[in-house]
Parts: C-alpha cells; sequence; structure tokens
C-alpha cells in the first residue's frame, strides 16, 4: 500500500508529460517536467514535498488551459501557507525550463497603492503563474489578464501519507490526517520529523482543538451505557453529598475499573463523566508514563506520581487511566522483566491508598482485559467497582449517531439504521457518521439521510437453503438445552434480513436463555452447558452432514465459550484428568498459549469431543422434533417460549397456526 502511495505520486508527473506530447506543439516543451526524485524531496523539506504534490495535481487538471501561449494563470494559495513554500516548489518543477514566470501577489493594498507593477510580469508575454493568498484582494490588471484560475488544494491525505512512508513517520488515520491540513505550513516540519511518528503531533493537535472553547460535545452518561450510567448516577448524588458536607470521602465509590471491547466509547465516557459530577478530569495512559522521557523505571515512577500529583492538587478531580491492562500482574511478568514490573505495580498500589491519602480524586481505570490485570489494584479501596462496558444497545446506538450528527437528531429513519447495526462500537458509528458528513461536504450541503444509510453496509437476504440451515442451528440449541435444563427459553429467532433483521447480535439467529442464579458448579452442571453451547453445530452436522462456520469466528462463538469452558474446568476447577489447580495458568486473550500446554490441550481437546458428540446424540433421538421445530422457526422467524411449548417433545399443544408478529423487541 505504502509502494502504491508514492507511485501515484510519480504517475501524476507521468501523465502531465504525456498530456503535453499529445498537444503535439513546441509551446508546450516548458510543461514537460522532468521525472523528479521524490524522496530526496521529501528528505529535504516536508513543505517542498507537500506543495510539490499539490501542484502537480493542479496542472495535471489544467494541462490544456496552462499550455496555451498567453497563458496567465492565477492560483489560490489556503490562507495558512506561506507564497514563498509554493513558490519554491514551483521552481523545483520547473528548474531550468524558459518561459515560465511566477508572481507572489501581495496580500493587501496599501492607502498609497499597489506594491506590485502587473505590467513587469505581463509584457514579456510569457506564461506567468500568480500565486496569491485565498481570500486577498487581487489586482484589477491580473483578474482582467487571467486566463485561469484555480485553487491549490494542499495537504491531500494521499501525500500526507505517502510524505509518512518516505520520512519514515508511520501511519495516519483520517482524523489525523484532517488536522494536519490544517495546520500552517511553518509546523511541517516539525510534524513530520524523519523517522518519528506523524500520529503523535496530530494527537497532540486534536487534543488541543477539543480543549478549545466551545468545542466540548460531551456525550449524555445517563443513557446508553448500562450499569456505567447507573454507577455515574450513583457517583454525581455522592458527590454532591459529599460537597455539602452530609457524606464522608470515605463512603464515595474510591475507583472504578471500565472494561469491555474496543472502541466502545470509554474514553468518551470519561471525559463526559467528568463534566457531568463537576470534576476536573486528568486523562493519562499507562503506555504514556512508559514512554515518558528515556522509558526508564525512574522516569516512568516520576510520570505516575506527577499524575496523582496533578489530580490532587486539582481535587475534585477525576484521574482517568487509559490501557489500564497494560500495568499487568505481577504472578505472570517475565522474570526478565519482574523487578521493572513488580517495583511499578507496588508503586501504583501506594498511590492508589498510600499514607497521604487521595480525597477527592476518583480514579478511573478502562481497559480491554481486566483478567491481566494485578488482582491488588482491583480490591476494594482501590478500583473497587467493576463496571462492564458493552458494545451499545440498538438505543445507545441510535443516542450515538444522534449525538454526531446533530442536524438528524429526532429522524425517526435514524434510529431505524442504528437499529440495523448490530455489534457495531461507539467507534464504529462516529466513523460511519464521519463518512456520511464527508459526502455531504463534497457536494455544499448539509447531511441528509440518504448519507447516512450509503453508509452501511446491509446483510443480504438469506436464500431458503441458508435460511433453514440457520433454523437447525437455532433449533438444535433449543432443542438440547431444554433437554438439560438449563434455564428459561425466552425465545428463539432467525433473521431473513428481509423483514426480520437482527438488532442485538451481529449473527443470523439467537436464542435468548435466562439462567438460573447458582451457588456452586459441579462437573456435570459445566459438561452441559459446554454441551448446549455445541448443539448448534452438532445439529447442522446431524442433518446436512457437516457444519458451517457460524460456530466460530469470534470471540463470543459457541465454541470459544465451549472453550473457555473446557479450559476453566481443567485449570480452575480441577474437572479435568488432573486434580491440579492453576488458576489463571492460560492467557484467555491468548489461545495459542493453549497448545504449549499438551496435557492441558489434551484434557480440553477430550471434554469439547465428549461434548460435540454428546449434543449429537441426543440430538440424532430428538430428530423429529428438530426437524419440526426448524420448520416452525421458518415459517415464523420468531417463537417464544409460550409458542415453542407445542415443540418440545412429548408435548400435546398445538403448534401455533397463524404467523408469528413480526414486532421487534430489543435484547
Amino acid at each position: 500500500m505504502d509502494k502504491a502511495l508514492t507511485d501515484s505520486l510519480d504517475r501524476y508527473i507521468a501523465k502531465l508529460q504525456q498530456a503535453a506530447e499529445q498537444l503535439k506543439t513546441p509551446r508546450t516543451i516548458e510543461f514537460r517536467l522532468t521525472k523528479r526524485n521524490l524522496p530526496a524531496i521529501a528528505r529535504k523539506s516536508a513543505t517542498n514535498f507537500l506543495a510539490y504534490c499539490a501542484l502537480v495535481a493542479l496542472f495535471r487538471r489544467n494541462i490544456g488551459a496552462l499550455s496555451e501561449p498567453s497563458c496567465v494563470a492565477v492560483i489560490a494559495v489556503p490562507s495558512q501557507w506561506q507564497l514563498k513554500d509554493v513558490h519554491d516548489a514551483a521552481n523545483i518543477i520547473f528548474k531550468d525550463k524558459k518561459g515560465v514566470k511566477f508572481c507572489l501577489h501581495p496580500t493587501s493594498k496599501h492607502k498609497r497603492g499597489w506594491e506590485i507593477d502587473p505590467a513587469e510580469f505581463l509584457e514579456t508575454g510569457e506564461k506567468l503563474i500568480v500565486f496569491t493568498q485565498e481570500g486577498s484582494v487581487l489586482h484589477e490588471d491580473f483578474e482582467l489578464a487571467a486566463t485561469l484560475f484555480d485553487r491549490l488544494a494542499i495537504c491531500d491525505v494521499q501525500h500526507l501519507r505517502a510524505l509518512c512512508v518516505l520520512r519514515k513517520c508511520g501511519t495516519l488515520t483520517d482524523e489525523q490526517a484532517g488536522v494536519i491540513a490544517e495546520q500552517a505550513s511553518e509546523r511541517m516540519e516539525a510534524i513530520f520529523r524523519r523517522d518519528q511518528p506523524a500520529s503523535r503531533a496530530a494527537i497532540k493537535l486534536l487534543k488541543a482543538a477539543k480543549a478549545a472553547p466551545g468545542n466540548e460535545r460531551l456525550l449524555d452518561v445517563t443513557k446508553g451505557f448500562g450499569e456505567a450510567s447507573v454507577w455515574a448516577e450513583s457517583l454525581k448524588k455522592d458527590l454532591a453529598d459529599w460537597r455539602q458536607g452530609k457524606l464522608p470521602w470515605t463512603e464515595v465509590d474510591k475507583g472504578c475499573l471500565l472494561y469491555g471491547p474496543p472502541g466502545t466509547g470509554k474514553t468518551r465516557f470519561a471525559a463526559a463523566l467528568a463534566a457531568h459530577c463537576g470534576l476536573h478530569l486528568e486523562a493519562t495512559s499507562i503506555p504514556k508514563w512508559q514512554s515518558y522521557k528515556d522509558g526508564d523505571l525512574g522516569d516512568m515512577l516520576k510520570a505516575m506520581y506527577q499524575a496523582f500529583g496533578s489530580a490532587k492538587e486539582n481535587a475534585p478531580c477525576l484521574l482517568f487511566l487509559d490501557e489500564f491492562d497494560a500495568i499487568g500482574d505481577r504472578a505472570k511478568f517475565p522474570s526478565r522483566h519482574e523487578t521493572y514490573s513488580t517495583t511499578v505495580v507496588n508503586a501504583l498500589l501506594e498511590c492508589l491508598d498510600g499514607t497521604e491519602g487521595r480525597e477527592g480524586v476518583i480514579v478511573l481505570g478502562a481497559c480491554n482485559y481486566p483478567e491481566r490485570i494485578d488482582p491488588a489494584l482491583l480490591r476494594s479501596g482501590r478500583l473497587e467497582k467493576h463496571v462492564k462496558f458493552p458494545l451499545p444497545d440498538a438505543t445507545a446506538r441510535g443516542e450515538i449517531l444522534e449525538f454526531h450528527l446533530p442536524t438528524l437528531s429526532g429522524d425517526a429513519a435514524l434510529r431505524e439504521i442504528a437499529a440495523r447495526m448490530p455489534g457495531k462500537s461507539g467507534a464504529d458509528i462516529e466513523r460511519l457518521a464521519r463518512e456520511a458528513r464527508r459526502i455531504a461536504r463534497k457536494e455544499n450541503r448539509n447531511v441528509n439521510i440518504s448519507d447516512v444509510r450509503s453508509q452501511v453496509q446491509v446483510p443480504p437476504p438469506l436464500d431458503a437453503k441458508t435460511l433453514y440451515r440457520v433454523a437447525i442451528h437455532e433449533a438444535g440449541h433449543a432443542l438440547v438445552t431444554h433437554a438439560l435444563m438449563l434455564g428459561k427459553i425466552e425465545w428463539v429467532e432467525i433473521y431473513d434480513n428481509v423483514e426480520n433483521f437482527a438488532t442485538a447480535v451481529d449473527a443470523n439467529g439467537g436464542m435468548f436463555l435466562v439462567k438460573p442464579h447458582r451457588e456452586f458448579l459441579t462437573r456435570w452442571d459445566a459438561m452441559e452447558m459446554i454441551t448446549s453451547d455445541l448443539a448448534g453445530a452438532a445439529a447442522e452436522d446431524l442433518i446436512f452432514g457437516h457444519r458451517a462456520n457460524w460456530s466460530t469466528g469470534n470471540k463470543s462463538s459457541d465454541f470459544a465459550s465451549a472453550t473457555t469452558l473446557a479450559i476453566r474446568m481443567v485449570t480452575e476447577y480441577a474437572f479435568g484428568n488432573s486434580l491440579y489447580y492453576l488458576p489463571g495458568s492460560v492467557d484467555m486473550t491468548f489461545p495459542t498459549k493453549l497448545w504449549e500446554d499438551l496435557a492441558l490441550r489434551d484434557d480440553v481437546t477430550e471434554i469439547l469431543q465428549e461434548q460435540y458428540q454428546r449434543a449429537r446424540n441426543m440430538l440424532d433421538g430428538l430428530k423429529p422434533a428438530l426437524l419440526k421445530l426448524a420448520d416452525a422457526l421458518v415459517k415464523h422467524k420468531r417463537l417464544d417460549a409460550r409458542q415453542l411449548e407445542a415443540y418440545w417433545p412429548g408435548s400435546r399443544k398445538a403448534p401455533p397456526s397463524t404467523p408469528q408478529s413480526r414486532s421487534r423487541r430489543q435484547h
């Protein structure tokens, strides 16, 4: 991809040459550009490179007008770029070429008149390129003589990424490229330092832009975040009572850990929570501490102490620690890093509950993998509250879309679009809104529903054969779960993507089960749960002779759930072939670790194969009921608990005779 970016810039020049040759006239000779050494230009000057690329693109689209013998081209340069920088790039392009003159137009007209004489540039009859600052007044004579007006589009995202490649500055997201494009030309060298990530400078610029007065747009933390919203309201009330002296600080939550999938909006939630509770926000991250100065132990600890010190000075304060799982667990540190890492964890423990105390400071950690964190950091008095931060449901997705597209707020179609985006994170929705705004911006109008809808990937309708396979899969889960009495099945449904769409899970169907509370778990209980997980794949295997990949492929799949439970059975519950107790011996976030422990692998494989075969045998004995239930799902798409009773083996109730209502329910 990187090579393609740089090669495309060379192609710009090649096309200029081809166009000039096609005109087949001597007057185009000055526009026959020789191929330049792009890496050398980039190494010499970031501003030269970006201006060079922008000029080549402009000349390419105007080659006809520029080839005229009496051409006077007026090129508007964005206000944040100096004319001299563009002029330098033009000299690189037209080096040693005769018949082309340049004029750097003054930005304003003085009382005594223009400090420029157009006649000096126009009398020779040479081609003239006038560079003028965008928005400034143009001399009347240049206005009359001009045969071409165009605007220089500097800092195209393609050019910025090419510069990153040539200067080894890493990669840029669209948002990062956008903020860099708004900067003055004098800043480009500071942003694109050789062998340094340009994204680092972009992140600082984005942070500064968001902190600017009037730029604060915060989420409503009381809606759409499940348990986190409940905790936010409770914290606000407790802090209000503490401020009024009604509640001692010892009664306020000392800290909280938000955990969940990437992109769910934990960082944005922290900023909104601070504003909601009237707290100063001190935001940092564990990787930021680790990279402070030289990154040695002393620097790491200094950054940590400074963060807590600043939070105390600005109390009441919310100290937000992102990527909290990067702190690690003392029981799992490699020996070569053990001293360093253990000292860091101990220092953080001291900061969280040291003798100096931290009244008025709420510590909020955020991570994707809470199991990687040292348990001592999560006990009472430290990050004692643990709140799962799930992917947004249909309602929350609608609210997030409205937040990013305020002009469409209240539009029912926007909520409908959000409902049909199961499995999408807050970051996914923000990107969708950004793309919709970009479409509208290109057409110089406000964003509309069609722009949003065009960015949504609609799942294709399922044909009859595929829909029947989905029905067999879900019917297999339902029958085995019901036979093993694992809980109450509320409903089973499949989605044809024509009249029925998934709104809660990114899947083709689902069984929704209410499990009873368990005080303890027996080996038999665990085995039955695995049997239920594998029943969908077993049903497909039984009926079709093979299974699809729906049971695998992600961390929430049937096989992932069954494998995780099987590992816990062996390592934590002593339900395998050995009686050892090794909790946490396998990092669930790195599945490859399973295959390094041959004894564990054998135990887990045996459990999974045994329960898969058990599920298949059960369904073989229930085959008539399986086919009957699958047919009913194909017909009705959704069956609730009452309707399912007619399809359980041995039931004397008659199946429903009327189609199931198509009304959607929020899962």
